[in-house]
């Protein structure tokens, strides 16, 4: 008899430990499910299928004004307020808009920065366009010469806060936006309109926006707060062949119509009329497109290379009418690595242990019921 009673405790105590498991699971699944799809891609460079809901209405209604604050709601939002270290500093870029053979939209960009890792991102919101981004792991202190791996759990888990960190990207109805470091202090905006920091803004944008004017019209319901010491400025481009540089001068924003942007000012009263002998990497790569009246994706990556500079940690080429990016990373332009967005099976696997677990739990039950239902017969004959 007494052996029934330890084997009915037993039982219940480890149905209650696979619920709570199950629970957590569930609870958890997005996370989960997105840190198993971080996949090595080649060398610096990782995909992974972001499966959380990051809360992008909720952040917008924060007003975040610095990257401070963004990133307390990041660790309030993921990691129930454990502070992720970050790891960021100024960086230099170039991107350009031109076509191809095909009559496709191509946008090329470079990101320079001190540091290495690269993780291309693909979200999938509910109520907003798919799109593909571009984080640098370096940014939250993971992968390169870091002492994190994108490949641990703390790694993977920090990735978490990718979906706020994209500094470009493309989504599927063919926007692209990349943001570009200028040496000039922070911008802050004060019109009493709601706070947008401005790494925030290229996630908005990739959720929301479908055209260069939609994302104009999204940029000005906002003021602006740009980071880390500097002022940045957005260029955007999409598939009808429209691309504009955005900026922010004195509680205004200002429209410039072009297809080239690196890290000068390009209006307001720090430009001085002329594009030109401002940038070598602007120079070079203005030339190259007078010279191509359409780019292929190896002219493309040449352009990108000519413009590179040592800390260059990825090149990468937009198609934004067929919504695939091809990426060279760490100056390699040997090895060019070709993203075409799908949906990952991690979560089917993840749901397969839930139900397992599911199933466990009801065999474990049925089992105790058993147990007791012979021990009340033991009971009643011994009676």
């Amino acid at each position: 008899m007494k052996k029934k009673i330890i084997k009915i405790i037993a039982l219940s105590f480890l149905n209650v430990i696979l619920l709570i498991i199950v629970i957590s699971l569930c609870v958890l699944y997005g996370r989960l499910s997105s840190m198993m799809s971080i996949k090595k891609k080649g060398n610096n460079l990782y995909t992974m299928n972001y499966k959380e809901n990051y809360h992008l209405d909720k952040a917008l209604k924060a007003g975040l004004k610095d990257e401070d604050s963004l990133f307390n709601f990041i660790c309030d939002e993921m990691f129930f307020g454990y502070k992720v270290k970050t790891n960021i500093s100024q960086y230099g870029c170039s991107a350009f808009k031109s076509e191809n053979a095909s009559g496709d939209e191509i946008v090329g960009r470079n990101f320079d920065l001190k540091g290495k890792g690269t993780l291309c991102v693909y979200t999938n919101p509910k109520g907003g366009y798919k799109s593909i981004s571009t984080v640098s792991m370096d940014m939250v202190a993971v992968g390169g010469t870091n002492k994190i791996s994108p490949k641990s759990f703390l790694g993977r888990a920090a990735l978490l806060c990718s979906p706020y960190i994209c500094v470009d990207g493309m989504n599927e109805k063919g926007l692209s936006a990349s943001l570009l470091d200028m040496i000039s202090g922070e911008t802050h905006m004060d019109t009493g309109k709601p706070d947008l920091i401005v790494t925030l803004a290229i996630r908005l944008l990739m959720d929301k926006a479908s055209t260069v004017d939609e994302a104009i019209d999204l940029l000005k319901q906002y003021d602006i707060q740009t980071a880390h010491g500097w002022t940045q400025h957005i260029f955007l481009a999409d598939a009808s062949g429209k691309s504009v540089i955005v900026e922010w001068h004195r509680n205004e924003i200002t429209v410039v119509d072009y297809n080239i942007c690196t890290n000068f000012w390009m209006s307001g009263p720090s430009f001085d009329g002329t594009y030109a002998n401002r940038c070598r990497r602007f120079d070079y790569i203005e030339e190259y497109l007078n010279n191509h009246s359409t780019v292929s994706l190896e002219e493309a990556m040449e352009a990108l290379e000519g413009s590179s500079q040592s800390n260059t940690v990825w090149s990468v080429m937009y198609n934004l009418n067929n919504f695939t990016a091809d990426y060279a990373v760490s100056r390699d332009y040997d090895e060019i690595y070709h993203i075409n967005p799908k949906g990952s099976h991690e979560g089917l696997l993840l749901r397969f242990v839930i139900i397992v677990l599911i199933l466990g739990i009801g065999g474990i039950t049925y089992l105790t019921i058993r147990l007791i239902r012979k021990k009340k017969i033991i009971e009643e004959i011994e009676e």
